[in-house]
């Protein structure tokens, strides 16, 4: 049996990535723009509920239709992002059609137990057949920003409009959100992160067998990735390209301003005096204290009178403004000073070495055309570990001709989301064209 539930409402697109007030000028035009253009935006959300679960699935369980949007809806969006990013236009001469962005649940793992997982799906609604798309978002901490609760975030939209230029587009929420949000979300861990994704993907070739009955997914995949989500995307290339090339066939590859070695992060900012997003430290420790990924207590690493907050609020209810307000961006103040000194040689601290050595990703020699991207005025992941990264896949035997790096001039961290999305789109249309 079919429900549905079809409301027509306007988008207003004020969910924004979570960014300090100070660098907050890049994102008021846009704004801007959306409260003009909102009375020309009709966007119809349907939820349509499909039998839960599928009979017969190994991994999709159901798939809920959130959200449709004509040509033209999709038209007039690109056309206002491009007021404030002009370098979307160079997409705009490939919208081909509408779209329709699903909900889904599926089956997948976590420390050896069977959870529940989700994420978005987003089909063009004419009848083809259409590579896929898998983007990993960036840093999250709040239940309603999972791409599943939320898919009409600004960020999800811009991603989500990907689709009307003949792709299928993938976002999962990642474990820790949306179905499986009774899990603390596992922040940089690489092996859950990347499991969960590539269920996900699997779950999205039987999507395609009882949803998109209208459209084929060809075995082709992109990928695309900014800030966690670039990290989580060259450690889902990496295990797409080295441990299941015989189901997934990667075309190519845009990462940007991941965090890839997490240990020269963690020793880079801990030289540092301020660090501007201390949530990002609290939250990995927080992650890998919880699961056990390392033995220190938190009170190992953290004075004692920021345990409370790191312990307290990363709850799913506050931002990592707010919880940056809660810590300090003084590096001394916020850690303690045997840490500091210790942490690269101090026995006591082996588990936390470690523990970050096996989440950062060891180059390879990779066949896929791969993007790295980086701003250059970054200061909350420095541009060096993206430099770092592509040199040493160059070094392992990637050919400098398929693996490029491209530095976005002028650009913070928030500031180079969209550029950095748009290189990546530019890339993946040239290849598949």
């Amino acid at each position: 049996m079919i429900k549905i539930e079809c409301r027509v409402g306007y988008n207003f697109g004020l969910s924004l990535p979570e960014v300090k007030r100070d660098i907050m000028k890049t994102t008021v035009k846009l704004l801007l723009l959306f409260l003009i253009v909102a009375s020309l935006i009709a966007i119809q959300s349907c939820k349509e509920k499909t039998d839960d679960p599928f009979t017969g699935n190994t991994y999709l369980i159901s798939a809920t239709r959130e959200v449709t949007m004509t040509e033209s809806n999709v038209q007039t969006m690109i056309s206002t992002f491009a007021t404030a990013y002009p370098e979307i236009n160079s997409i705009y001469d490939d919208i081909k059609n509408g779209i329709i962005v699903y909900s889904v649940k599926y089956n997948t793992t976590f420390e050896g137990e069977d959870i529940v997982a989700s994420g978005l799906v987003v089909i063009p609604d004419e009848v083809g057949s259409y590579p896929v798309i898998s983007f990993q978002n960036g840093t999250n901490t709040v239940y309603s920003n999972a791409p599943s609760v939320n898919p009409l975030n600004t960020l999800y939209q811009m991603v989500e409009c990907i689709a009307s230029e003949g792709y299928v587009v993938v976002i999962p929420d990642y474990i820790g959100f949306g179905a499986s949000k009774d899990i603390f979300h596992p922040y940089l861990h690489k092996e859950s992160t990347v499991k969960s994704i590539v269920d996900m993907l699997y779950s999205v070739k039987e999507f395609d067998e009882d949803v998109a009955k209208d459209a084929t997914f060809l075995n082709e995949y992109y990928l695309l990735g900014y800030s966690q989500g670039g990290w989580a995307t060259l450690a889902l290339l990496d295990a797409l390209e080295n441990d299941y090339s015989s189901d997934f066939a990667v075309k190519g590859c845009c990462c940007g301003a991941g965090p890839y070695d997490i240990s020269y992060f963690n020793s880079y900012v801990l030289g540092l005096t301020t660090y501007p997003m201390p949530s990002f430290l609290a939250y990995i420790a927080k992650a890998y204290s919880d699961h056990g990924f390392f033995t220190n207590p938190l009170s190992d690493l953290f004075q004692s009178s920021y345990i409370a907050s790191i312990d307290n609020d990363f709850d799913g209810m506050h931002s990592t403004t707010q919880i940056n307000e809660a810590l300090t961006t003084s590096i001394s103040t916020l850690f303690k000073a045997d840490y500091i000194s210790g942490y690269a040689s101090d026995s006591k601290f082996q588990s936390v070495r470690d523990a970050l050595s096996a989440n950062s990703i060891e180059a390879w020699n990779s066949s896929v055309p791969l993007l790295f991207t980086h701003g250059t005025d970054d200061v909350y992941v420095p541009p060096v570990i993206s430099v770092n990264m592509h040199n040493a896949m160059i070094s392992a035997g990637t050919s400098s001709t398929t693996c490029t790096y491209l530095t976005i001039s002028g650009k913070d961290h928030p500031g180079a989301i969209v550029p950095s999305c748009i290189a990546g789109i530019n890339l993946f249309n040239s290849l598949k064209k």
